[in-house]
């Protein structure tokens, strides 16, 4: 499941996917990711993936009360993907997914404007796999959600 504690080096690169269940915000979701990061750097990994939370960049959104529950949630991850892209040379993915939820997926997605409220577990895997290997996702930040577009096509369209 996509919230256990998981650091992974696929082919020189590190995708990094972890969540304290807003248990550890700050040792997980925050640091956790830094720690990453240098690491990932450190062993000549340039490739990194981060999976982080719609609207994490953005703070004037973190107020709504579809997002309030989530407020130190997404500051922990706007510290993280803030050293991310300001702080590393990485060559970054962001994939921002909305509500994560256990429901089978479809292998379909909607991306950035076109983004809704809810992602399958399943469909936010499938997409992080596929970010590993299009290069058009690189120093993008994705904001995802289930969708109509097969996962393939959507990412083929990002540049």
């Amino acid at each position: 499941m996509l919230h256990s504690h998981i650091v992974s080096y696929v082919q020189r690169r590190n995708l990094f996917v972890a969540g304290s269940r807003n248990k550890d915000l700050l040792q997980t979701d925050a640091f956790g990711a830094v720690k990453s990061m240098k690491i990932a750097e450190s062993n000549g990994i340039s490739r990194y993936i981060m999976l982080s939370s719609a609207y994490s960049l953005e703070p004037n959104k973190w107020h709504s009360p579809a997002m309030a529950d989530l407020m130190n949630y997404n500051i922990a991850k706007f510290f993280a993907d803030n050293y991310l892209v300001k702080q590393t040379k990485l060559n970054y993915t962001i994939l921002q997914a909305t509500e994560l939820v256990n429901i089978p997926g479809a292998n379909k997605i909607s991306l950035n404007d076109k983004a809704r409220t809810k992602n399958s577990i399943q469909n936010v895997g499938a997409t992080l796999a596929y970010i590993l290997n299009h290069n058009s996702t690189i120093n993008q930040v994705i904001k995802m959600s289930d969708g109509d577009t097969p996962i393939f096509g959507t990412l083929e369209g990002i540049q």
